[in-house]
């Protein structure tokens, strides 16, 4: 049976695990997909009908770097021997050491590296080197890559239209949605998606963006998991729980976002009123930029911060000219690469011909 195998690394979100499953979902039904994640979230691709385990990063684990770099490369070794895949797709933006000793002790597996762009200006260069590692580079491109001036901009790449797990067609209709997810048939709604944060506190962003929803008579629909023990506050606060979540888009009129890679461009092209609020401390990831041109474009509200009594009037633009941007960022929108990107990964392990997807540069 023809069969790949899906790496995600530890990212501060899902981002690199959903992008993987994107890509499995379009492939065909006699594909065998494995995934090995270091995502405490893995279990969730269950839902998805794949096999996977759990790989603990060098954080999780404690380790010394090059103790678990070693680790990394006796387990990932023995997997390939055991999974014996025709291909293998690490999405990350640092392959780490040791995964180049697992692919170098089993020859037959061809490599495909999936790395988003939109990183900021002068940082992780040196990984760049790592392609080397790889058959193919993979890039999902980026709604904002016309502002990209990280270092993978000249950098060669297979490049796709940006990814998303789903499209509008997978979408369930209103009325289900909230029905799956617990929540009022009736009146308003907005997903708070801003991580960890305490919806009692307005010094804080979930916190103001709370408050201000409420003021405009807009129920408030959180996701960090630290928040619903302490925080859940009424009949206008819902704690939400589903993957992906995207599927229930449909329940809410409005969103107010982080702008990583995953919740800009779910929001943009599944049409949810969005207000983006960068969050600039990552490592990598410009979400600033990248939320700053959804802005310019006019797809999207953005603020760098909701405190200090910014919220109230930013959510009430929301309110009032959400719609309008939302539908503007639809008509502009480029299509869905994940299909693309799955033709690519199965023609790179001689599973299909050449697609003729992305170009080189």
């Amino acid at each position: 049976m023809p069969s790949v195998l899906l790496v995600s690394s530890n990212g501060a979100g899902m981002g690199h695990l959903t992008r993987l499953l994107a890509y499995g979902r379009r492939m065909p039904a006699d594909v065998r997909r494995h995934v090995v994640s270091m995502s405490q979230a893995v279990p969730v691709v269950a839902s998805e009908g794949l096999t996977w385990e759990y790989l603990p990063s060098q954080g999780a684990t404690g380790l010394r770097p090059a103790t678990w770099r070693s680790l990394l490369a006796d387990r990932m070794s023995e997997v390939l021997g055991r999974v014996d895949p025709d291909v293998l797709v690490f999405d990350g933006t640092h392959p780490y050491s040791g995964l180049d000793v697992a692919l170098a002790a089993h020859p037959r597996t061809r490599a495909v590296w999936s790395r988003r762009a939109m990183w900021k200006p002068g940082r992780n260069g040196a990984q760049l080197d790592k392609a080397a590692w790889f058959d193919v580079v993979l890039e999902p491109g980026d709604l904002a890559a016309d502002a990209d001036r990280g270092e993978t901009v000249t950098a060669a790449a297979t490049r796709v239209r940006p990814v998303t797990m789903l499209d509008r067609e997978d979408l369930s209709d209103r009325a289900t949605a909230r029905a799956a997810l617990g929540l009022p048939a009736d009146g308003p709604l907005a997903l708070v998606s801003l991580g960890a944060g305490n919806i009692n506190d307005t010094g804080d962003e979930v916190g103001a963006a709370v408050r201000a929803l409420r003021s405009q008579g807009v129920g408030a629909c959180v996701t960090a998991p630290s928040i619903a023990e302490r925080a859940y506050a009424g009949d206008d606060v819902h704690l939400v729980r589903h993957f992906p979540l995207s599927e229930h888009f449909r329940a809410f009129d409005h969103v107010v976002t982080a702008a990583g890679y995953n919740s800009v461009h779910e929001a943009l092209r599944l049409g949810v009123p969005a207000l983006l609020v960068p969050n600039d401390a990552t490592s990598l990831d410009d979400q600033v930029t990248r939320a700053r041109h959804a802005a310019e474009r006019g797809w999207a509200l953005t603020a760098r911060t909701l405190t200090g009594g910014r919220a109230d009037a930013l959510v009430e633009e929301l309110v009032a000219r959400g719609p309008e941007l939302a539908a503007r960022a639809q008509a502009q929108d480029p299509g869905n690469g994940a299909a693309d990107a799955a033709q690519e990964i199965l023609r790179v392990a001689g599973l299909a011909a050449a697609p003729g997807t992305g170009t080189a540069s």
